[in-house]
């Protein structure tokens, strides 16, 4: 079994959705003893966001105009390589908390590399179990912010739909957790 584990909260360990996808991890590997995990920490070592430059490449629609240059080759083989890590996954464990009422923009920066490979060869098709564990801020109230991170969680899915992931499963507490891991 392949994992990807990705992390994107700032907030270190007190981050709910790091410790809930550290328990996810746990329990999978604890499982399936030759589990692989490959560990992406996004707020760590976050990607570049995405330059009209880096788009053009990726995407196969580059301007002759625009000068090649070796850090833009290097940002176009990491996009493939991230591409290539999400498509060989069997598990990915995705903590996307709402910061500040959308993704973490270096998560946002990792899904636009994956949307716009997807979006311009077709690839991306995979269909890994996707944990998909969100945490939202609860300054607005409880109604307030069930329906912040219900909207957070529906552009989400979206996105992954849109990428052929159909085994998608949302964990917004530890308590959810069990459900999603029946793989």
């Amino acid at each position: 079994m392949n994992i990807l584990h990705i992390d994107s909260c700032a907030l270190g360990d007190n981050s709910t959705s790091r410790q809930i996808t550290l328990a996810a991890i746990t329990a999978l590997t604890a499982a399936n003893e030759q589990a692989t995990v490959l560990y992406r920490d996004l707020a760590a070592s976050p990607l570049s966001h995405a330059s009209g430059p880096l788009l053009q490449v990726i995407s196969q629609r580059w301007d002759a105009e625009i000068p090649m240059n070796a850090e833009l080759r290097a940002e176009a083989l990491q996009s493939a390589s991230l591409l290539r890590e999400f498509q060989e996954a069997d598990v990915v464990v995705l903590g996307a908390p709402m910061h500040n009422f959308s993704v973490p923009s270096t998560l946002k920066a990792w899904l636009d590399r994956l949307l716009e490979l997807h979006t311009a060869t077709g690839q991306g098709r995979a269909d890994p179990h996707l944990i998909l564990v969100t945490s939202g801020c609860a300054v607005m109230g409880l109604e307030s912010e069930a329906k912040l991170v219900g909207q957070h969680e529906v552009l989400l899915k979206a996105a992954f739909d849109f990428m052929g992931v159909r085994r998608l499963h949302v964990v917004r507490q530890l308590a959810d957790l069990p459900a999603a891991l029946a793989l």
